[in-house]
C-alpha cells in the first residue's frame, strides 16, 4: 500500500481504437466527462449451414445467395432464397443478428456473420484540466490531489462521495453500518469488511467500498469463483473494491484512514483494477483537489 500525497496527477485516457476526440486542449472537464468515443470490432460471430436451411449442394449455394462477403445485414433479413416447384415451395435463410457476412465457403455451405460494431467511449475519471489532445485516440488530463494505492482491487473505474463508516483504522465494517443513503458513495472501513457488509453495499447501490482487509473465502463467495492470476477490473459484483493492505483482517495504513477521514464527503475516484501476478498495476483511489 502506498499513499502519495498532494501531487500532480496526469492520466492518459484513450480508446482501444481510433475515433472521435470530443474535448480542447486547455479545457477544464468533471470526472464524467466524455473523452473520446469510436467503435470496435464486435466479437460476436454467427455462423450458419446455409445449404442444410435450403438443402442444396454447397458448390451450387452460390446461386441461391442474395447476399455477398462484405454486405451488411439486418436481423431477420433474407440472406439466401430457393425456390422450386415453380415457385410453389421456397425455403430461405435469414441472418440472426444485425452485422456483416465475413465469410462465405463455397466448399462448406457456411456463411459466418459478424455483429455490427460496438460503440466504446472513454471518459475522464477525474476532474482537472486537458493538457495534451491525442489525436483519434484521447487525451492526457491533469489535476492536484492525493492517491492512495492498494493491494488487491475488483470491479472496474466509478467515483462518489466518500462516507466513512468506522472511526478507527482497526475497526469491522459490518451490514449494520450500511444503509440506504450510501447509494452512490465510496464507503471507506477499517481492517476488514464482513461478507454480508460488501453484499449490503452493492445491494443499496454504494459506488465502491475501501477497506484494509478481506477474508479469501469471502472474496471467493463473492465472486462465486477463485480470484486468478491475471488482470482484475471486469468484475461484475455491483460495485468496485479496493483492499488496501491484502487478505485478512488488516487495520487500513493511518495515513490513508486519515487521508479519507479529512475528505468526507470529498469526491473520490475509485479504480480496482489490479494485475496480481506482476504488480505492475494496482488499484487507487484519487482524491483530487
Amino acid at each position: 500500500m502506498a499513499v502519495e500525497n498532494k501531487i500532480i496527477i496526469r492520466k492518459t485516457r484513450r480508446l482501444p481504437t481510433f475515433g472521435e476526440v470530443l474535448v480542447k486542449q486547455g479545457e477544464i472537464i468533471r470526472e464524467d466527462t466524455i473523452i473520446a468515443r469510436g467503435r470496435v470490432r464486435n466479437p460476436e460471430l454467427v455462423e450458419l449451414r446455409v445449404d442444410q436451411r435450403l438443402g442444396v449442394d454447397p458448390y451450387n449455394l452460390s446461386g441461391y445467395m442474395l447476399k455477398a462477403v462484405g454486405d451488411a445485414v439486418k436481423k431477420e433479413e433474407i440472406i439466401a432464397l430457393r425456390r422450386s416447384f415453380f415457385g410453389k415451395s421456397t425455403k430461405v435463410c435469414r441472418s440472426p443478428i444485425d452485422g456483416t457476412i465475413e465469410i462465405f465457403s463455397k466448399s462448406s455451405g457456411k456463411v459466418l456473420i459478424r455483429g455490427d460494431p460496438l460503440p466504446v467511449e472513454v471518459k475522464a475519471h477525474i476532474p482537472g484540466k486537458v493538457t495534451e489532445l491525442l489525436p483519434r485516440e484521447g487525451a492526457v488530463l491533469e489535476c492536484k490531489g492525493s492517491i492512495v494505492r492498494g493491494a488487491i482491487g475488483l470491479g472496474g473505474e466509478t467515483h462518489g462521495f466518500l462516507e466513512n463508516l468506522v472511526d478507527a483504522p482497526d475497526e469491522v465494517l459490518t451490514n449494520g453500518l450500511i444503509d440506504k443513503t450510501h447509494s452512490g458513495k465510496v464507503i471507506v472501513g477499517g481492517a476488514v469488511a464482513t461478507l454480508e457488509a460488501l453484499r449490503k453495499a452493492a445491494s443499496v447501490g454504494a459506488a465502491a467500498v475501501v477497506v484494509g482487509g478481506v477474508d479469501e473465502k469471502d472474496l471467493t463467495e463473492l465472486l462465486g469463483y477463485e480470484l486468478g492470476f491475471g488482470v482484475t477490473g471486469q468484475e461484475r459484483i455491483g460495485l468496485t473494491l479496493v483492499v488496501t493492505e491484502g487478505f485478512g483482517a488488516n487495520p487500513m495504513n493511518p495515513e490513508a484512514f486519515q487521508l479519507f477521514k479529512e475528505h468526507r464527503s470529498g469526491l473520490a475516484c475509485v479504480d480496482g483494477t489490479t494485475q496480481i501476478r506482476a504488480r505492475m498495476l494496482r488499484p487507487e483511489v484519487i482524491i483530487p483537489f
